[in-house]
């Protein structure tokens, strides 16, 4: 339970407050005296969600309140008819710029973005602080305050919080990372697991229950196509295991409003980042700054195309790089909340995509790689797309022209070779190496991929001038 049942505290509060009990029915009526009752609406989709709303039942029961349960069939959100109802949320990231919409007394009527209902003058008060600060500091005083107002005031009770449960194999491998956002399987562990007895190499198997549906990173939205693609793509920024951003290809940020430089409209804000100097695409061509700003300006041009990504970037107003590592992105607006906009992006190619030679603007939708073998694939992570069978397997392979790839790895010509050998009594040594394989378990087919981990990822290998 959330909290030890006080049932004689609550009563008490009833009375007092002139909820009287009908000597009948045994059940309170409104102060004017009317009768009134409450139902708690759960989900047969839910396992305990029965059990949760008995519970929630048998509390105001013990208050002399009428109440029962009963199933729904709609979203939480749809119609705003419910007296309570019971339903999970997942964050899956450490933004909470959520609670500038999902309790706002603007949105009271739309299910969509305020569930509850919720009104509060003193609530409201902290919205333009959350929303349009532009120092952490600022932004989290403003939370903080709104949720003791939320606390006090409960529009949303938290049952419980749910443990996930991965299974995954340490007999073989070890340093696995336990990421928040991602679980066991996420991307950190992809980077960061070994061998056991420390050498190179090594095959680790990860299921997955759906067959991809894309590999186009603006269409796809499927969690098992990200699984793979988020494996292939780098970014300014990544989220860390404990979802605070962490560097990627940024190496510095500099954030400023014209407070801080006069050379900046008033309302506007400025991130400027130099980006890593090794970074290069899988066909060899230097990543660079320049890259970086195209995949702003791309995002924008192909929300004419019906792109959905442009409309978080309605307010950018300038994206440039004013040297080969060095990119500038300005928006007419001052908001911390303006960083997560560009930072996750996956950064694209220029000379891949851009509207002359390339996939172009209009080409955002159909571009179909992986799956169509004449359409450019050209990535820049840690893995690269190496082979696949639909249904069967989906192979990537470790990208040693990686920025982070260790220079360690090529201490010797023998382990410079990315060929898969093996030896009697040992597992091969797949160091280059990712496979999705799908096989029958319990009679359903299940999607696998084989990871292939070399190493250690500390430390970009060496920068270019």
């Amino acid at each position: 339970h959330y909290y030890d049942a006080r049932p004689d505290l609550g009563n008490q509060l009833l009375d007092d407050l002139g909820f009287y009990i009908n000597s009948t029915t045994g059940f309170r009526l409104a102060p004017n005296g009317d009768e009134f009752d409450i139902e708690i609406e759960y989900s047969s989709l839910s396992e305990i969600g029965g059990g949760v709303a008995q519970i929630g039942v048998d509390a105001l029961q013990s208050l002399h309140i009428d109440a029962s349960k009963k199933l729904f069939s709609h979203h939480p959100g749809y119609p705003l008819n419910y007296d309570m109802i019971f339903f999970a949320i997942n964050y899956n990231y450490n933004d909470v710029e959520w609670l500038a919409y999902e309790y706002w007394s603007e949105y009271a009527d739309d299910p969509d973005q305020n569930p509850s209902g919720f009104r509060n003058a003193t609530y409201d008060s902290w919205r333009d602080q959350l929303f349009f600060s532009v120092t952490y500091e600022e932004v989290y005083e403003a939370a903080a305050e709104m949720q003791k107002i939320l606390h006090y005031n409960v529009p949303r009770l938290v049952v419980y919080e749910k443990t996930y449960m991965q299974g995954y194999r340490n007999d073989q491998f070890t340093d696995h990372v336990e990421d928040l956002g991602k679980s066991i399987s996420g991307p950190w562990t992809m980077r960061k697991i070994q061998r056991l007895d420390g050498s190179r190499g090594g095959t680790v198997s990860i299921a997955i229950s759906e067959i991809p549906d894309s590999f186009n990173i603006f269409v796809t939205n499927s969690a098992y196509s990200i699984a793979i693609i988020e494996n292939l793509w780098s970014s300014l920024y990544s989220l860390g295991p404990d979802l605070v951003p962490y560097p990627d290809l940024a190496e510095s940020l500099l954030v400023e409003t014209h407070a801080d430089n006069d050379a900046v409209p008033e309302g506007h804000t400025r991130f400027t980042m130099d980006v890593v100097q090794n970074a290069t695409w899988s066909d060899g061509t230097p990543l660079t700054a320049d890259d970086v700003a195209f995949t702003q300006t791309y995002i924008i041009e192909t929300g004419v195309y019906g792109n959905p990504a442009a409309l978080d970037q309605f307010d950018l107003v300038a994206a440039y790089a004013p040297s080969p590592y060095r990119v500038v992105l300005e928006y007419n607006s001052e908001s911390y909340w303006n960083f997560p906009r560009f930072a996750y992006d996956f950064i694209i190619p220029k000379h891949i995509f851009n509207d002359i030679d390339g996939i172009g603007y209009d080409g955002w939708s159909t571009w179909n790689p992986v799956f169509d073998y004449l359409e450019p694939h050209v990535t820049s992570g840690p893995f690269i797309f190496t082979d696949f069978e639909i249904g069967e397997f989906y192979e990537i392979s470790a990208n040693t022209n990686f920025a982070y790839f260790p220079q360690s790895y090529y201490n010797s010509p023998e382990e410079h070779d990315p060929s898969t050998s093996a030896t009697p009594g040992n597992d091969p040594d797949l160091s280059n190496s990712i496979t999705l394989v799908s096989s029958a378990i319990a009679g359903a087919a299940t999607v696998v991929i084989i990871v292939m981990v070399v190493e250690i990822l500390r430390h970009k290998h060496g920068g270019q001038n």
